[in-house]
């Protein structure tokens, strides 16, 4: 078992599943629809905020020394994930619930590029970073951290 690795893993379908929603809400997006878009949103915030604490203040320390390169591409990841978290919220805040065409066009393009930067993210440490802490790490390890990530709240 590879405790904090399966933690990890748990988190990011839950966070896929409110990606999900949000492009389906973005692709099929008439005016209606911007209640589901704030749903997700607000969703998927909340899941990666206390998400990359775990990951930033936990995981990333544990495991940087040992590959600092793709750490780096982690931590860029990150913060290039909360630049288009911070322009959707920005435009959400001052659309209405019946946007203009032009509104709606920059929701779909922002939407789905914060979408699209989360996934990558999510496969970036499923493909390269948590199989190689799955090797890395002892089980001891793994343990330890996912009892420190599990405490860690929001």
């Amino acid at each position: 078992m590879n405790a904090a690795s399966d933690l990890l893993r748990q988190e990011h379908r839950q966070i896929e599943s409110q990606l999900d929603g949000l492009r389906d809400a973005l692709v099929n997006l008439p005016a209606p629809r911007m209640a589901e878009v704030r749903t997700h949103f607000a969703a998927i915030r909340t899941l990666a905020a206390l998400h990359f604490r775990k990951e930033e203040e936990i995981f990333y320390p544990s495991v940087r020394g040992f590959d600092p390169k793709l750490l780096a591409e982690m931590d860029e990841q990150h913060e290039e994930s909360r630049v288009a978290e911070r322009d959707l919220e920005a435009l959400l805040a001052r659309l209405s619930d019946a946007p203009s065409e032009r509104d709606l066009t920059e929701l779909h393009r922002l939407g789905l590029m914060f979408e699209d930067l989360v996934q990558t993210h999510i496969l970036a440490e499923e493909d390269r970073l948590l199989p190689w802490a799955d090797r890395t790490l002892r089980s001891e390890e793994q343990q330890t951290l996912a009892i420190r990530m599990d405490r860690l709240k929001t």
